[in-house]
């Protein structure tokens, strides 16, 4: 059964206690996804996503990646239209470290420059790889044609012309939204 918490600053906790499971999931949810994107930010949560990942005030990104699988976990993320979601995975007597190492990264990113560079290479290999792939690209045209000039017709993973021009600027006050 599951059990929802409001804490006092509006953060809500969903909880499942499953007493025969050895791990622990821990997730950040955010009610941001490409819904939320301006004229000229297509594809901003997702990249943002990809930041979050890069490096915060106290971790890098290589730290980051160390620290969870230094307890034989697994984190990733995932943007969708309406949400993105930052997830992590491992033994369950590491759960305070874990919820450690993602509150950090998203509570504290840096957008370090050169990171971002690099992720913005990355993204446009994911684009191209879902152009290559008929059944996706059909879904991306679907959604075009449904929700023309709005952001659910827009791809969540952005495109080139708008990768090209999204610098630190734009993706710190996309995340301080």
């Amino acid at each position: 059964m599951y059990h929802i918490t409001q804490l006092p600053n509006g953060l809500r906790l969903a909880t499942a206690e499953l007493p025969h499971m050895a791990s622990v999931s821990l997730g950040i949810w955010s009610a941001v996804g490409s819904r939320c994107e301006r004229e000229g930010e297509t594809g901003i949560s997702h990249f943002l996503e990809h930041m979050l990942f890069k490096g915060t005030r106290r971790r890098s990104a290589a730290q980051i990646s160390q620290e969870v699988e230094g307890l034989g976990g697994y984190i990733n993320a995932c943007t969708s239209e309406e949400s993105t979601c930052y997830h992590a995975r491992a033994h369950a007597d590491q759960a305070a470290k874990l919820m450690d190492v993602l509150a950090d990264m998203y509570l504290n990113p840096v957008f370090d420059r050169q990171e971002i560079t690099r992720e913005r290479r990355v993204i446009k290999e994911e684009i191209a790889m879902t152009l290559d792939q008929p059944s996706q690209h059909v879904l991306e045209l679907s959604d075009e044609s449904l929700w023309p000039d709005q952001p659910l017709g827009r791809s969540i993973a952005g495109d080139e012309r708008t990768l090209n021009r999204t610098r630190r600027r734009e993706l710190a006050g996309f995340h301080a939204r």
